[in-house]
């Protein structure tokens, strides 16, 4: 995924998890705040208020929940947007020819010197302010990007699922919000944790120590992307097919765990 803008390729990871939907919030700030929206496109299912309330308004912000990504108007309209794998988000010129097809084109906002163009986004939401967040902060868990992040929350929410795999739970974005594949494996991998573990099987400190990774390493995932820079200085197992531990030499093992089918990469020397 990237951003372009005066011809530039800004490149951010393919795979959106909630450091990347905050990154992508970051730029658009950057480069879309104070336009005056001129004109906006829409292909969505999901509009529960007037678009045409949004013309004439100013652009106010970006941000994220989780793998959301928010857009903010001077009105009581909100614009979500989620990517999953295959969406992506280009900041143009207003005048400037469009990149791909329009048929692909999920979302624009022309601005005065600026327009923000989405495609293949599955998902493109318009809604009231107030209701879209109010129901994203009760199906969510806490956001370790969020100044609301709230660790007792966490833990709570971790601890009812004592019958699932921990590989699992951390993926259920009502536990925590923003943690995908990726970060699932690097969190477990730094905690020397299996994620064929039960939840119920795992001492208080291990759950703590969970938590703790899924902040920090949420903040270095974020640190990289906003710098330009790949994640793989943070990868230590993710996608290291016939690789060998850092920490004991023994071979990462790679399979996909079920029943959800995500792609796992374990040390079962260091993983216990």
């Amino acid at each position: 995924m990237c951003f372009r803008f005066k011809s530039k390729i800004i490149a951010i990871s393919s795979v959106v998890e909630g450091p990347t939907a905050k990154a992508y919030a970051i730029e658009i700030c950057k480069k879309f705040s104070n336009e005056r929206i001129k004109g906006i496109f829409v292909r969505s299912r999901k509009v529960f208020a007037p678009v045409e309330e949004i013309v004439g308004r100013k652009f106010v912000k970006s941000d994220s929940i989780g793998k959301n990504i928010l857009f903010f108007f001077d009105c009581h309209i909100v614009i979500r947007v989620h990517l999953m794998m295959y969406g992506v988000i280009h900041v143009y010129k207003a005048d400037e020819p469009l990149l791909k097809p329009m048929d692909r084109v999920r979302l624009m906002l022309i601005g005065d010197s600026r327009k923000i163009v989405i495609y293949n986004a599955p998902i493109v939401e318009i809604g009231l302010r107030d209701q879209v967040l109010g129901r994203l902060k009760t199906e969510l868990g806490p956001d370790p990007l969020s100044d609301e992040w709230d660790e007792e929350r966490v833990y709570e929410n971790i601890t009812k699922f004592r019958e699932e795999k921990i590989g699992i739970v951390l993926l259920n974005q009502s536990v925590i919000a923003g943690i995908g594949n990726i970060l699932r494996n690097e969190i477990l991998f730094r905690v020397g944790v299996n994620p064929e573990r039960k939840v119920g099987d795992l001492s208080p400190e291990e759950i703590h120590k969970i938590i703790y990774y899924a902040k920090e390493l949420s903040r270095q995932y974020l640190e990289l992307k906003i710098q330009g820079k790949r994640i793989k200085d943070i990868l230590r197992v993710y996608n290291r097919f016939s690789s060998i531990c850092e920490i004991c030499g023994h071979p990462i093992k790679f399979y996909r765990q079920k029943p959800i089918n995500r792609k796992t990469f374990v040390c079962e020397n260091c993983q216990r």
